[in-house]
């Protein structure tokens, strides 16, 4: 008989181990498409810059600001977004958020003028900051899977395959004259998003909002505790940005950076004389390899205690050396493949935070500095090409900002 109770209580153990693995599974899997539809919709425009012009009238400055409008509002989100998760549940807030995403996409279509297409950029950029921001707070404080760098590494490697799917997808798309249909397309992928949060919702195994996964038969997904508006005092927040300040800026810097390289790409290499297929699909080359190097770095700096700050600086300099190289030797696609290879080891050492007490508002202060940055940045370079005529500007800029970077980065202790 206590054989066979130990039998039982061995198999009930395994099943809920199963059951949690299954958990835990599920929940990265949603996290990983909803920034991939996020990161989708983001580079849109780039391969789109065709077809948008048929209909709208917009420079390179107007270019760089459809980019950095749609992470306009990320700078409230960022902050706002945990409380409203907390308030209306993850799942409810996400369903929301893919709603004005896709609401933003088909104003855009139909936007008879600029101005109208400037703010569907900022109504989709809404719903995406969201969904950009909460993903990683559900991942870093409700799936303990692993070591927060490859955690944060894994999570992260969406954002690139969302970049580079949107551009090569949709530039082939645009390249067989499909262009009203490529422009669809970020519509379709955040509805069928919204699809799957709805499952989440049904989905009889997943905990709710605010309840520990040990009550519901599992370990590897652990929902924090709630906070609320009033539990906020402004030392919290002087925590907050005290250790997410540093780390904050300086991937702000370096992921912007790569913004600018890849989103000014097709028009450096239009200068060159490639086509606009050809030219977006070497943009979308440092992406493809950032969803293998990012959760490389994450893994050597979960193994490699002492190694986040050489991770950051080698990628860093790498990325920055192949940047400038690409624009002038020949073979440009062999080195947005090295700078993709470099580029993405330094963002799991950079996302990862080892402050349990500061957790809660770490990504916060930490997505408000990144947002702020890319908000103000895009339009800048644009603005310069415009007045120097020097289409390489965003080279300059970039190069300049990983620099700033790896200095910020240095003063994390």
């Amino acid at each position: 008989m206590a054989v066979q109770a130990g039998l039982e209580r061995g198999g009930t153990m395994m099943s809920r181990r199963m059951a949690s693995t299954r958990n835990a599974l599920f929940l990265l899997a949603i996290l990983t498409f909803g920034r991939t539809c996020v990161s989708f919709q983001f580079q849109s425009v780039t391969p789109l810059t065709g077809y948008l012009r048929e209909f709208l009238s917009f420079n390179a400055a107007g270019f760089g600001l459809l980019i950095s409008l749609y992470t306009a509002p990320g700078a409230l989100v960022s902050v706002i977004s945990p409380i409203l998760a907390r308030r209306y549940g993850s799942a409810r807030t996400l369903s929301a958020a893919f709603l004005c995403m896709a609401g933003g996409q088909l104003l855009l279509i139909v936007s008879p003028v600029i101005g109208i297409a400037y703010v569907a950029r900022v109504l989709a950029g809404l719903g995406g900051c969201v969904v950009y921001v909460l993903t990683i707070d559900v991942a870093a404080q409700r799936c303990e899977a692993g070591r927060m760098p490859a955690r944060m590494a894994l999570i992260a490697a969406s954002w690139p395959f969302g970049n580079a799917l949107s551009l090569v997808a949709l530039g082939v798309m645009v390249d067989w004259h499909w262009a009203r249909a490529a422009a669809w397309a970020s519509a379709v992928f955040a509805l069928v998003a919204l699809v799957a949060i709805k499952v989440m919702l049904k989905k009889p195994n997943a905990p709710p909002d605010g309840v520990d996964d040990a009550r519901a038969g599992g370990g590897s997904v652990r929902c924090s505790a709630p906070w609320r508006i009033s539990s906020l005092v402004g030392s919290d927040w002087w925590e907050g940005v005290k250790h997410a300040g540093v780390p904050g800026m300086a991937f702000a810097l370096y992921n912007v950076s790569f913004i600018l390289f890849v989103s000014f790409t097709p028009t450096m290499l239009a200068a060159r004389g490639m086509t606009p297929l050809e030219a977006a699909n070497i943009a979308s080359l440092p992406m493809w390899v950032f969803v293998f190097s990012v959760p490389l770095g994450g893994y050597l700096a979960g193994h490699w205690a002492d190694g986040r700050k050489t991770l950051v600086v080698a990628g860093c300099l790498g990325g920055a050396v192949c940047m400038v190289v690409s624009q002038f030797l020949p073979h440009p696609a062999l080195w947005y493949v090295a700078a993709g290879l470099f580029g993405g080891l330094p963002t799991g050492p950079m996302m990862a935070s080892d402050d349990g007490a500061a957790r809660g508002l770490f990504y916060p202060v930490f997505f408000f500095l990144s947002f702020f940055t890319l908000l103000v940045f895009p339009p800048i370079v644009g603005w310069m090409m415009e007045a120097t005529g020097e289409v390489r500007m965003p080279i300059i800029f970039g190069v300049v900002m990983l620099m700033s970077g790896v200095l910020c980065f240095s003063r994390v202790h």
